[in-house]
């Protein structure tokens, strides 16, 4: 608890952030009647990133949800790695409209390929981009060279960037759509040894807000 007009400093917000995280994750379940569910049927969707993590969980997500979802990863080769297959495998056995594509965010050329490919797969233009892709290196500032930078802001921002303008052109002709941008609360606060990953969650937060 903050006394006066002080303002709260980092531990104390972050020890807030674990207090309603833990508080969250502790309450019980909806009754399955209670359960709210969203028809996202006949919307289009494409998430990068989506090898894992909260990218695997959306793509799941949403074409449970009834939506038909492209679902991209990179190092894709052909469809036979191990984390496509698995996705391609559950879409199967549940009959989900989840399709998986190449998309690397590195490379322009796979982000063209890809896009494209969700394209045609949706019709015309997508109703959601989600740029999820990203990664991240811990560590004191001086111990990550010039390569690590170059890597994570690559990554996490020029990514998300080249993402955001490869889909927008169908969305303004179309009239509507909409780009979710996976960000953190290392966007906002900043803690000890991951000064490299924060700042790029700090472009992140202020590229789509701006």
């Amino acid at each position: 608890m903050t006394k006066g007009n002080r303002s709260p400093n980092r531990r104390e917000l972050l020890a807030g952030a674990a207090a309603v995280t833990a508080a969250i994750a502790s309450a019980p379940a909806r009754a399955e009647g209670e359960t709210q569910a969203h028809d996202f049927s006949g919307k289009s969707v494409l998430i990068t990133g989506a090898s894992s993590g909260f990218g695997r969980l959306a793509a799941l997500h949403f074409a449970r949800q009834g939506a038909n979802v492209v679902a991209s990863m990179r190092n894709f080769r052909k469809g036979k790695r191990a984390e496509a297959q698995e996705l391609a495998d559950i879409a199967s056995d549940e009959k989900l409209k989840l399709h998986l594509v190449e998309i690397d965010v590195l490379d322009p050329k796979l982000i063209k390929s890809g896009v494209d490919q969700a394209h045609a797969i949706a019709g015309g233009a997508l109703d959601l981009l989600i740029n999820n892709a990203g990664i991240g290196y811990g560590g004191p500032v001086e111990f990550n060279d010039e390569d690590a930078l170059t890597a994570q802001f690559g990554t996490n921002i020029l990514g998300y960037h080249r993402m955001a303008r490869a889909v927008l052109p169908a969305m303004r002709a179309k009239g509507e759509g909409h780009i979710i941008s996976v960000s953190s609360q290392l966007g906002r606060i900043i803690v000890p040894n991951i000064g490299v990953y924060s700042p790029t969650k700090f472009a992140v937060e202020a590229m789509f807000e701006g």
